[in-house]
Order: C-alpha cells, then structure tokens, then sequence
C-alpha cells in the first residue's frame, strides 16, 4: 500500500490515484488504523462535499485547490425540513491529529440575508492544524466544535457529527479567513496564529466571533499576531459577541483596522452576559481610537502607523 496517494484528474501525463477528495478519505477510512493516511491533492477546483472522520489524517494541497460548496441554511432537506446550519458545511471533519494545508474550502451560497448560515468548515476534531489555508463565505464561514448542549430554544443540534466532543483544541497558522456575521463561532480552544481576518461589506452590522466557550473550559478563542482588514468602506465590525454566556475571545499583538467599531464588542442584546463572557485585548495596534466598555479587559494600545 502507498504512504501517499494522489488526488486529481487522471491522464496518462499525471495519473492519479483518484478523481475527488472523498473517493481518497472513503478508501483511507478501510486501512488499519497503523497505515499512514496522507492525501496530495492536485492543482484544480473540486465541486464537492465532503466529511472525514479520520484520524491521523493529512491533506495537503499543491498549488491552487479549491473546494468548493454552495448549501445554505434556508435550503430545503430531503423530508421537506430547512437544511439548517451544520449540513451546510462544504467541509466537515471530525477526528484528531489532523493537518490542513494548502487548501480553499469555500461556501459561495451568498450573504446570509438572502441564505442563512452557510458553513465552509465544520471543524469537529481535537488536535488538528490548518496551515495556510483559505476559508471564505459570509455568514458562519467556519464551525469550531463543540458545539452547545441544546440550541437557544432547548431543542438539539442538528449536524453530521457522530456526537457532540467535550474539547477541541484547534490551530490555525497563516490563514485566511472571511466573511460577515459570525464567521467563525463555537466552542473549541482555538489558536488563530499570524491569520488575516477579513471582513466583507454588508448593509447590517458584522460580527467576527461568536464563541460558546464551555463554562469550565479555561480559554476559547486567541487570536496572536493576526490582522483584520475589510472590503472598502466596510463599518461596524464588531470583534465578537458571546453565543453563549461563557464565551472567552482574546486578540493578542494584533493589527487592527479600522472597520471594527470603536466599542469593539456586543453583548447579544443580554447585560447579564457582561458578566460572565471574558473578552480581551492585549497589545494590539488600532488604525483608528477606540472606546471599549468597561466589561472589555484592555490591555496596552497603540495605533496603526
């Protein structure tokens, strides 16, 4: 059996091992879990959806790879029922010990007042790592598990995972990521390091995060030396609102543009989750003043030159 197999059209100049990405996860999901599973994928845009419960598991990109899915929250399901969220998702995984590289994963459905959510990636796995990727969409561009117990009016989730994980450690190095109303929202302790954060136009308010830290999870998102920037005469980006109360978001020696409103933060239309979610910054770079409110934790400021 091969380390590696490869991805992508078929010719006698390139053979390849199969023509699309799940055909590759499906055969690696029937190796012993000893084998190496290591996908390359060919140069070339992929039309498809795709879900991996593999562990152990890499999938790297050569040159330019897109995939690409349009599902929207507001589509209508096989019984008749709205898709909902999370089976929108292009990309879903879960799984642990798995990279990410070199890939565009987008869902191109449109601006969440027309669709709904539309999930890029529903990022389900513990200990995994995505290293100069691409995630772009508009509304919930990228699921970071776990999700909460129940939704907000006490009903379940309705999504592709096999259950629901009680902690996801994620990574994100170098990556692009975008959209404009929680685009990336959920529960994982989740490392967003030297990534670009943009923000696209929109007639409403954006929102950047929206965490649903654990209660008794010790931190959730940390933004490190990202920059956030917009679309042309984009405002009133917010950096995040809490999801649920408990939602924990730090942005640490980052550039931040000057799109984000000066209050920085919202709290959901709630006060009481002024109480419990923990949002900070600390020693970012602000292109234009600031006023945060007096629940926000401040650390050092210093404007963009």
């Amino acid at each position: 059996m091969k380390d590696k197999l490869i991805i992508g059209k078929n010719s006698i100049d390139t053979p390849t091992d199969f023509e699309t990405i799940q055909e590759g996860i499906d055969y690696l999901a029937g190796l012993p879990d000893s084998h190496p599973k290591v996908l390359i994928v060919k140069e070339g845009r992929y039309d498809e959806y795709i879900e991996s419960r593999l562990s152990n598991f890499k999938l790297v990109g050569t040159g330019t790879v897109v995939i690409s899915g349009n599902r929207f929250a507001k589509q209508e399901y096989l019984d008749g029922s709205q898709l909902g969220t999370f089976r929108s998702a292009t990309f879903f995984l879960e799984g642990s010990n798995v990279v990410l590289e070199n890939l565009h994963i987008e869902n191109t459905a449109g601006p969440g007042e027309k669709v709904g959510q539309a999930v890029a990636l529903f990022n389900s796995g513990d200990r995994v790592l995505l290293k100069n990727c691409r995630l772009t969409g508009y509304q919930d561009t990228l699921c970071t598990g776990p999700l909460p117990d129940l939704q907000k009016d006490g009903t379940p989730f309705c999504t592709p995972a096999s259950a629901n994980p009680d902690y996801c450690r994620q990574t994100y190095e170098y990556c692009w990521i975008e959209g404009t109303v929680d685009f990336i929202f959920g529960g994982a302790d989740a490392v967003f390091r030297q990534c670009r954060i943009h923000s696209l136009a929109s007639k409403n308010p954006g929102y950047i995060t929206a965490a649903s830290t654990p209660k008794n999870q010790k931190s959730g998102y940390r933004f490190e030396s990202c920059t956030l920037t917009a679309e042309p005469d984009t405002k009133n980006v917010y950096l995040g609102r809490p999801w649920r109360p408990y939602a924990n978001v730090v942005f640490e020696a980052c550039k931040i543009g000057g799109h984000v409103h000066p209050t920085g933060w919202d709290n959901w239309d709630d006060k009481k989750n002024e109480q419990t979610a923990k949002f900070s910054e600390r020693n970012n770079n602000y292109e234009t003043p600031i006023k945060r409110p007096e629940w926000i934790y401040l650390e050092k400021q210093g404007v963009l030159k």
